[in-house]
């Protein structure tokens, strides 16, 4: 059948809009006018997935594909579409909070039978409420309203009505809000031709800004008189009603992955996962499935405790799991399950096995089958309460994971992720994760992030971007060093020597690249143990200098039991100008005007390499970074319906607010981190999430003691679409709750490497339901705010 195309779309002389199909075929149109762009396609398939491109310099498609039924029999339709710019606050407002919480429609079958098919979007239109459709035709009313045509939602939130419209008719025609209220702006036109699907992306109703209000605050750190030594799934139903109580819409959790590596502590990372979708036995409400022994007595001995016991409750959880499992019953609903999810249960599973030494891969289905059905229940109450629920994605996957195991070709293991210094950590951070092998990814039309977001989805309706910075450039370090003061960007333009001699640098290898040590400098490091170090570990390299003997080259191949020797040999190997991942290729290091190697040059080169270090950090790779985002960062979004927050702190490049805006992705601002100096919530932009602390920092009790009020006041009334702050955050206004110090209630300390995620609230969820004086100040307050 013959297909044709005509977009609503003003360009300019140079930009070309075209058309991309499913099968990856992307066919440039031709303009037809100043408003319209067209393309005529032959297609005998009874199905058609497509986007459109919009190229200037850059390619920037859209967030959505759209999809196309054909009827049978049908031998040509003219498809009259509107470009879908990304990032316009509409699009923001039509994904799956606003349209699957907060402005439910019940959807009905809505099939192209008719000559004409009309679809629009209506943003924040509350159930109830309605869409009609009326014009200069008979077909539409003729202008009377009482005659006008009642659209209907779909399950995709948009609304349609299907028409039959006589060819050669010119159709003016405008929509209708609860059939009286027309939309702003001139009347809609057309010229019918025949069969034609009329998308209109939006209804010009007058929509106001939507702000809301929501909590951070880790699933383990939950604390319920049902639950067992952590929070638990099942307790997520309590702190809907709690967060619906107070006037908040939205409860943000940290990621929710399975992270068991070796059943210690250190498993309590919640960013380390062994698996991308399998969700961390922790989570278990144990009487959901039956009743356990000693269930009473353990639950009060880690009920008392003031932090989550990981190494215990696990344990425990998870002996009485095998015991269900023993008299487990598979029935046909259970086995459906396996089957849709068995393309990552199955190599779950295997990895498991290895790490337990078991040989029972139904055992770990049977855990994750039930640990779905809780999060699915208690999600599912949420949303009957109005709160929607916002995950966390990973920047990376743990090293020893079953997505690495199996399936290695789409991960660096040569390399470690990690991020350059900051506020939070002033040697940076090495998470130890293998990078992505973003070519691969690309070849592979990044199916596995599509599965791992499309499998979120089923339980989230937005999701965090952790540490979005890495999608435009990752911080990498090498397996032979620890700390992330090592690292370097990738992808990135390394210099030359050719280009370090250009900024009058008079470059060698030995002085620039090799530690600089000589005795002042082990001194200042080491005191009293210099000559213990220098005889150990280092060799004369003459003129007075040293240089570390081979087998103590790199950072890993330290293994002083003493931490002031071993953190001193760190600094010594960190203590050059460049870094040298390939031979030839220089780096600076991050922060190299700290270095004793810096200090020890002349005024002049040191002027040099200041100069030289802030255009490589922060002027030559805009442009590189700004097309490897956006080569990335529109599959997440178009992979799912969920709203998109990124978490760009730390380093923030030139290019990265931009691309933000123009994805639609939100951005997060921090009062103790302000992206421009003196920045307030007030100024925050309307597409972004504010917070006065997140879990990787100290509290509002921790920096601003007694001003916790005013600040959290402040934040509120933000122009921004959501305020969201961590539980303890909002415990600080009612100080007649119990409280604990601000150093116990801080979460994660950056810096310290592994740290212990046991963080539990000081009040069960009951206390917390019933606490009427601080639910009637937090609900005026975020009335108050607009939210």
């Amino acid at each position: 059948m013959t297909l044709r195309f005509f977009v609503r779309f003003s360009t300019s002389w140079g930009q070309q809009l075209s058309l991309a199909l499913h099968t990856g075929s992307v066919l440039p149109m031709t303009w037809y006018d100043q408003d319209h762009w067209t393309i005529e396609l032959e297609w005998d398939l009874p199905e058609l997935r497509y986007h459109y491109i919009f190229t200037h310099g850059w390619d920037l498609p859209e967030q959505a594909e759209r999809r196309l039924v054909l009827l049978p029999g049908e031998q040509e339709l003219t498809i009259r579409d509107e470009w879908r710019q990304p990032g316009r606050v509409a699009d923001s407002l039509m994904k799956a909070p606003f349209r699957d919480v907060y402005f439910y429609h019940s959807p009905e079958n809505v099939e192209r039978s008719a000559s004409h098919y009309f679809q629009v979007s209506a943003p924040l239109l509350e159930s109830g409420r309605e869409v009609w459709l009326t014009g200069s035709v008979e077909a539409l009313g003729n202008w009377d309203t009482t005659a006008a045509v009642k659209m209907r939602a779909r399950e995709d939130g948009r609304f349609a009505a299907d028409v039959n419209i006589l060819p050669g008719e010119a159709v003016e025609y405008k929509y209708l809000l609860d059939g009286r209220e027309y939309e702003a702006g001139e009347n809609r036109s057309f010229h019918s031709s025949g069969p034609s699907l009329i998308d209109d992306n939006y209804a010009r109703f007058n929509y106001q800004p939507w702000k809301g209000a929501g909590v951070a605050v880790p699933v383990f750190s939950l604390r319920s008189e049902n639950g067992l030594g952590c929070g638990e799934f099942a307790d997520l139903r309590l702190l809907a009603d709690w967060a619906a109580s107070t006037g908040q819409r939205l409860v943000q959790l940290l990621p929710v992955n399975d992270t068991i590596a070796d059943h210690s502590w250190k498993d309590s990372y919640p960013y380390a996962a062994i698996s991308a979708f399998a969700l961390h036995p922790m989570y278990i409400h144990l009487p959901g499935l039956g009743k356990a022994d000693g269930y009473a007595a353990m639950q009060s001995t880690l009920n008392a405790l003031p932090d989550m016991d990981y190494e215990t409750t696990i344990r425990f959880k998870t002996q009485a799991l095998k015991t269900f499992y023993q008299s487990f019953k598979a029935d046909e609903t259970y086995g459906g399950w396996v089957n849709a999810n068995r393309y990552w249960l199955e190599p779950y599973a295997v990895f498991c096995n290895a790490r337990d030494n078991n040989n029972e891969r139904g055992f770990y289905y049977f855990v994750q089958y039930h640990l779905h059905l809780q999060l699915s229940e208690a999600v599912a109450y949420a949303h009957s309460k109005g709160i929607a629920i916002k995950g966390d994605l990973p920047v990376g996957m743990y090293l020893h994971s079953a997505d690495v195991s199996f399936m290695p070709e789409l991960f660096d293991t040569t390399v470690q992720a990690g991020a350059p210094p900051d506020e939070f950590a002033e040697k940076g951070q090495n998470w130890g994760f293998p990078a992505y092998n973003w070519p691969i990814m690309e070849a592979t039309g990044y199916s596995w992030w599509k599965q791992r977001l499309q499998h979120m989805a089923q339980y989230f309706s937005a999701f965090r971007i952790d540490h979005v910075l890495g999608f435009f450039r990752l911080w990498q370090i090498p397996r032979r060093e620890k700390e992330g003061i090592l690292g370097y960007f990738h992808p990135a333009k390394p210099l030359t020597e050719q280009e370090i001699f250009d900024w009058g640098i008079p470059f060698t290898h030995a002085r620039y690249c090799e530690p600089y040590i000589t005795d002042a400098v082990l001194y200042s490091i080491f005191s009293g143990d210099a000559v213990k170090v220098r005889s150990i570990y280092l060799e004369p390299a003459g003129d007075g200098h040293y240089r570390l003997r081979d087998v103590y080259r790199h950072q890993a191949d330290i293994t002083e039991e003493d931490p002031d020797i071993r953190q001193g040999l760190y600094d010594l190997i960190a203590n050059v100008i460049f870094v040298e991942p390939s031979p030839g290729e220089f780096h600076p290091r991050f922060d190299l005007h700290r270095t004793a190697s810096f200090l020890a040059l002349d005024i002049a080169v040191q002027e040099s390499l200041k100069q030289l270090s802030t255009h490589f950090f922060y002027h030559r790779h805009d442009e590189l970074w700004e097309k490897e985002a956006l080569r990335k960062l529109p599959v997440l979004q178009s992979a799912t319906d969920m709203l998109v927050c990124g978490e760009d702190l730390g380093m923030v490049p030139h290019c990265v607010p931009g691309v933000l805006q123009r994805l639609g992705i939100l951005s997060l601002e921090v009062l103790p981190m302000p992206k421009q100096a003196g920045q307030t919530p007030a100024q925050a932009p309307y597409l972004s999430v504010v917070t006065p602390s997140t879990h990787d920092m100290s509290t509002l009790r921790g920096y601003a003691p007694g001003n916790e009020e005013e600040i959290i006041r402040l934040h509120l009334q933000s122009p921004a679409m959501w305020c969201i702050l961590q539980m303890q955050d909002w415990l600080a206004l009612d100080t007649t709750l119990p409280q604990r110090t601000p150093e116990e209630e801080r979460i994660n300390v950056p810096a310290i490497t592994p740290w212990y995620w046991r963080y539990r609230m000081p009040l069960t969820l009951e206390t917390l339901c019933a606490s009427q004086q601080l639910t009637e100040k937090m609900l005026a307050m975020v009335k108050e705010g607009g939210r």
